[in-house]
């Protein structure tokens, strides 16, 4: 309610801005007595309060009770939320096969390409996993930003792979992870259709560390609370065609700076 509340005191510091401020004036004369005068405006909005709950995925406006989440000892899944700028919510993990769906050759050249529905060399279809502890009816790669800073001075997420290593086998080489953040559905709880804020497509993310922009708010937006949600359909990790036999893990480190969009 309260961000609610801030959007429409928003919406009116806007209004009033455009006409403030008032000035009265009446026909004045040589005389220059008691002929003129002036009225001041004055408007006030409060900062909004700090937040930690995560909101839901496909309406930002609409805050989640821990208490009603799936997982209500961890709503906020890979983050842990803290200060005005902030991530509500990162996806726990992100699964590109396992035993059940082997990741095997699929093409005759020097690259594979694994993804939600890809064909594996064995006739079996590939199934890319999500797993939203907060929400695990959504099968969606899910981050959220909260910025209740009051100043509007923008913000920027930025994505990185760090490498997939196997215990006994060691480095995954020359993998890369493509995200497709351009595909990806934004909303933000002061805009609904998310259209203040940019998405990116970070193209084919080496797996070292080396970060991309995903999405941002110039300066003037990004208040409140941001959802963005990645199909797993446009998510695609490609390896090469010989890859040993192995169980291999990284980590997805997403990073959200008070540097605006550009």
């Amino acid at each position: 309610m309260k961000k609610t509340l801030s959007s429409i005191l928003l919406a009116s510091a806007l209004l009033l801005g455009a006409i403030a401020p008032v000035t009265a004036n009446a026909a004045t004369t040589d005389t220059g007595t008691g002929l003129s005068g002036t009225t001041n405006s004055t408007v006030h909005f409060a900062k909004p309060d700090t937040t930690t709950t995560p909101v839901d995925p496909t309406d930002p406006t609409k805050p989640v009770d821990p208490d009603n989440t799936t997982d209500p000892k961890d709503p906020n899944g890979g983050t842990t939320p803290s200060g005005d700028l902030t991530f509500l919510f990162v996806s726990n993990s992100i699964d590109f096969g396992s035993a059940d769906a082997p990741i095997k050759a699929q093409t005759s050249g020097t690259t594979q390409s694994i993804n939600n529905g890809s064909k594996n060399a064995d006739g079996t279809t590939n199934v890319v996993k999500v797993t939203n502890g907060a929400f695990a009816s959504n099968a969606n790669l899910l981050t959220e930003v909260s910025d209740t800073r009051g100043s509007n001075a923008g913000w920027t997420v930025t994505v990185n792979s760090s490498a997939l290593t196997d215990s006994k086998v060691g480095v995954l080489k020359g993998a890369t992870l493509d995200l497709d953040g351009s595909k990806a559905t934004v909303k933000n709880s002061a805009v609904a259709d998310g259209t203040t804020i940019d998405k990116a497509d970070t193209g084919a993310l080496a797996t070292d560390g080396t970060p991309g922009t995903i999405y941002s708010a110039k300066t003037g937006f990004g208040a409140g609370a941001t959802t963005m949600q990645l199909d797993p359909a446009n998510v695609t990790l490609n390896v090469p065609t010989n890859v040993a036999t192995g169980t291999y893990t990284g980590q997805l480190n997403w990073t959200l700076s008070d540097t605006p969009g550009k």
